[in-house]
Parts: structure tokens; C-alpha cells; sequence
């Protein structure tokens, strides 16, 4: 059963990105929501570990508890 997180960093992403990391964008103005489902705790950090080789700021993760 896949947990649905959300991925607040700083700056924009663009869709593509967004797509390329399956998961989907809500744009804020200085900040971009990316959120979507993660199936374990290693789907986890390789997130994590991609945003960090993207030079994405991560401001927040979060488990989101309606999912």
C-alpha cells in the first residue's frame, strides 16, 4: 500500500519535472508543491536523493494523512 507524501521546495518546478518524478505540481509563487505516492521507504529517499541531485531546496516533507 503506497503512502501519499507531499515535497514543498523552494523556487518553481516545471511540469516536466514534475512528470519525469511522477508525481503532480501545484506552483506557488515562491515555492512549488510536488506530491504523490511513494511505495516504501526506499521510494522515499531515492526521491529525496533526486531532488537533492536537481539542486531543488527542500523546505518540507510531509505524509499526507487524507490518503
Amino acid at each position: 500500500m503506497a503512502l501519499h507524501y507531499e515535497f514543498r521546495v523552494r523556487g518553481r518546478v516545471g511540469e516536466h519535472l514534475a512528470d519525469t518524478l511522477g508525481l503532480v505540481i501545484e506552483a506557488e509563487p515562491v515555492e512549488t508543491l510536488l506530491r504523490g505516492p511513494v511505495s516504501d521507504q526506499e521510494e522515499l529517499y531515492g526521491l529525496l536523493g533526486r531532488l537533492q541531485d536537481l539542486g531543488l531546496e527542500l523546505v518540507e516533507v510531509r505524509r499526507r494523512a487524507d490518503a
